[in-house]
């Protein structure tokens, strides 16, 4: 069992005296080889008695269960766990039981057939000659998992509504994960009990909770209206998984193997990452930062041969935070990030290939192709590079099917990045959810450009048919648009309605026009009045014209 312990303490610490040692001139210390200093054999012993107690417990089920929690409908339902090596293990859900023979690492796994949401409240036990696990009131309803970075993580305490949504967040039928990483990426140097918290088995804890403003007050704000709207629409019950961790870039929720496959993305898993040139100079400053002290003392640091472990490093947050998660079935996933990938011209150009690969890849994880993955644009703020970035989340959004985007340009703030009205964001993405997933009214997302054509002194914009009857919220002529000259210079133009769909835009005697944009600055100023039918805003829009 020792053994067993020391090879995992190899596979999983990040040696710097290795072949993908810090140089000293990124972070400041000169290291020693972690692998040789007596501390890691009292936690190899540690570990090795951790192990061996272990198997001798009853079966445990893995972490992604737990009383309270909630089973997705309408799908095959996995369950599994751990157990002593070579031991029947009998599982039952409700009134079905079925038996699996735990594999020689303990593992053990089985498949009950999809139930429907019918109101009932589920036992699901494991059994074996050593005992008896047992998880109480279980649901069976829609599952959604919210991913991505601090505007998803942000709490509901936190939210500007926070003061009626708390009290009111009693839901029996809405039940909350909040799986919370250890250490975040904030300017903070990590202490030795977080650093040792750095790998897939300890860096996330939570468990399953019962809505209830105790409950609910340190859940995603955004997860938590997307969840409240779809409970009251739909009426079954609703599970909701947060794994959302502030600061992260995109590239840390990749798989691996999916970045090392793509041509465009391969260098992001080779080397040292806080050394790596094809990741965002900010992240990699901040790990550093973080681990100052623990590099600086040689701790034992997690890591393998991309460097030590943290929250931005490429592929961590898929190993800590998402693969736990992939055996069980869910409804869809909600994905807000964007503010860590969108720091340059070039991080931004990078942007198409990893956000499609991230939702290709989660899509074969999840053995789902169609997987529903709904994702929020960012929305205003005075960042010089936010504009092509939600160019880029558009782009994504028409590329790939059963994908939806929440347009937030009207609920951004000049200067923080994190602002605090969650509940519309949340809504959006249930409407959308509700159109794309449980098949509800289509014209609910924002109205979208599709077309600019240019007809002698105007210029016509087509919205798309499901766009519906365009207005303004202040009845006065639509704002926000621009046009082009051939001098490549940028400037306001005046438009009206015509119609339910179509913007025309009149040219001036002499005006010349090649490109038109609309709502294309960081912060639009003054405040967008473009509406569709809905309520909701236009989505930003920038093309050539066609003659």
């Amino acid at each position: 069992m020792r053994s067993l312990a020391i090879a995992w303490l190899a596979a999983t610490a990040w040696q710097p005296g290795a072949a993908v040692a810090a140089k000293t001139q990124t972070t400041g210390f000169k290291q020693s080889n972690l692998a040789t200093q007596p501390r890691h054999a009292e936690f190899a012993q540690r570990l090795s008695r951790q192990l061996r107690k272990r198997l001798n417990f009853p079966p445990r089920f893995a972490r992604a269960f737990g009383s309270h929690m909630v089973l997705q409908q309408g799908q095959p339902i996995a369950v599994w766990g751990t157990a002593k090596p070579a031991t029947n293990v009998t599982v039952s859900l409700g009134g079905q039981k079925e038996t699996t023979i735990a594999a020689a690492d303990g593992r053990w796994g089985t498949t009950f057939p999809a139930l429907e949401a019918k109101g009932q409240s589920l036992r699901l036990t494991a059994e074996t000659a050593l005992g008896k696990t047992t998880l109480n009131d279980i649901l069976v309803g829609e599952v959604w998992l919210c991913a991505g970075q601090s505007n998803m993580e942000w709490k509901l305490s936190q939210s500007a509504t926070a003061k009626a949504a708390i009290p009111a967040a009693k839901h029996s039928r809405l039940r909350l994960f909040n799986f919370v990483g250890a250490a975040r990426g904030g300017s903070r140097d990590y202490p030795p009990e977080l650093v040792e918290r750095l790998t897939p088995g300890r860096f996330c804890s939570g468990q399953w909770r019962v809505s209830s403003p105790n409950s609910a007050a340190p859940f995603s704000a955004v997860g938590f209206f997307f969840g409240q709207k779809l409970l009251t629409d739909l009426d079954v019950p609703v599970g909701l998984i947060n794994v959302a961790i502030g600061g992260t870039p995109a590239e840390a929720w990749v798989r691996r193997g999916a970045l090392a496959m793509h041509p465009q993305l391969a260098a992001m898993a080779r080397g040292n990452w806080l050394e790596n040139k094809s990741l965002e100079p900010w992240c990699r400053e901040r790990g550093a930062y973080n681990l100052k002290r623990a590099l600086a003392a040689g701790d034992f640091i997690p890591g393998d041969d991309l460097g030590p472990n943290h929250s931005f490093k490429p592929a961590f947050m898929w190993d800590v935070a998402v693969a736990p998660f992939t055996q069980m079935p869910i409804a869809g996933v909600l994905w807000y990030q964007g503010e860590s990938n969108a720091e340059s011209d070039w991080r931004v150009a990078q942007h198409d290939a990893v956000l499609k690969t991230l939702i290709t890849d989660w899509r074969a994880q999840w053995k789902r192709p169609d997987l529903p993955f709904l994702f929020v644009q960012l929305p205003a703020m005075n960042r010089p590079h936010w504009p092509a970035f939600r160019a880029s989340q558009q782009r994504v959004h028409d590329a790939l099917p059963q994908t939806g985007m929440a347009v937030t340009i009207d609920l951004g703030h000049p200067t923080n990045v994190h602002p605090r009205d969650k509940r519309p964001v949340g809504e959006r993405l249930a409407r959308l959810a509700l159109a794309l997933v449980y098949d509800g009214d289509g014209a609910v997302g924002s109205p979208l450009i599709v077309s600019a054509e240019k007809k002698k002194e105007k210029i016509i914009l087509r919205l798309a048919k499901r766009s519906g009857r365009l207005r303004t919220r202040d009845n006065q002529a639509p704002n926000g648009f621009e046009l082009q000259d051939k001098q490549g210079q940028w400037s306001r133009a005046g438009a009206r309605l015509v119609g339910d769909s179509r913007v025309e835009l009149r040219l001036t005697p002499g005006q010349t026009a090649v490109a038109v944009r609309y709502a294309w600055s960081p912060f639009p100023e003054p405040k967008l009045n473009l509406l569709g039918e809905a309520g909701l805003p236009v989505a930003p829009f920038e093309a050539e014209l066609s003659f």
